[in-house]
């Protein structure tokens, strides 16, 4: 099993655990504003249609909904976690589609879509063929929002470069979690990634929990690039 068979199975193995963690509270990152930081982003935009994609239990989905009134959809790869969303929110719409899913088009979410959310969600290696196809599906003045892992708060690899990683989850507030494989970007990767989808980073912020505190993630907004 390659690295990625073994992310799409953690997500999988690990989905009681994460409904609980983000339900209840436990991880520490999230309380400390990168939930308010993803949202915020999101709420500026004053979105119509809204696609979060790898939407887990659904919390981003069910938020944003409720302040912006708008319509949303969620999509996750796992089936245990679409099933909690639709258990905690009949309102939205949520599918169980895989990222390969998405690229192929074998789905009917269809297009014109504001916002489209990648909110700790993109640990593929192969990022920007994702992205490139997301792409397709914005609205003219729409935005692709990514939050993720800031490349500065995790220690340098061997190299200093991208590579695999893997999180045990020792953060955690919680216990019992299977080890997931990950990709770490740095920054300058993640600037290549979203050019090669076709993208414009129009935006570039580091929420921190404060001033003069470290960044807790590396939030960005980006557009089709004209």
């Amino acid at each position: 099993m390659d690295r990625r068979q073994q992310l799409l199975l953690s997500w999988e193995t690990n989905a009681d655990n994460w409904i609980q963690a983000v339900r209840d509270g436990l991880i520490p990152s999230r309380r400390a504003g990168t939930d308010r930081a993803i949202l915020d982003a999101i709420l500026r935009r004053a979105p119509k249609r809204l696609l979060d994609v790898g939407c887990g239990e659904g919390w981003l989905v069910r938020r944003v909904a409720d302040a912006a009134g708008c319509k949303a959809v969620g999509v996750d790869a796992s089936e245990p976690l679409i099933l909690a969303a639709r258990a905690a929110d009949p309102k939205n719409r949520y599918e169980v589609l895989s990222y390969d899913d998405l690229i192929a088009e074998k789905d009917n979410l269809g297009g014109g879509f504001n916002v489209i959310a990648f909110n700790y969600a993109l640990f593929d290696e192969d990022a920007a063929r994702l992205l490139g196809a997301m792409r397709r599906r914005l609205s003219g003045d729409g935005a692709m929002i990514i939050q993720s892992l800031h490349p500065h708060a995790i220690g340098p690899t061997d190299d200093e470069g991208d590579a695999w990683r893997v999180e045990d989850f020792s953060a955690f507030e919680s216990q019992g979690w299977a080890p997931m494989p990950w990709y770490f970007r740095t920054l300058e990767s993640w600037h290549r990634v979203i050019r090669e989808a076709g993208l414009t980073m129009a935006e570039l912020s580091e929420p921190s929990a404060g001033p003069d505190l470290p960044a807790l993630s590396l939030l960005m907004v980006c557009t089709a690039t004209s």
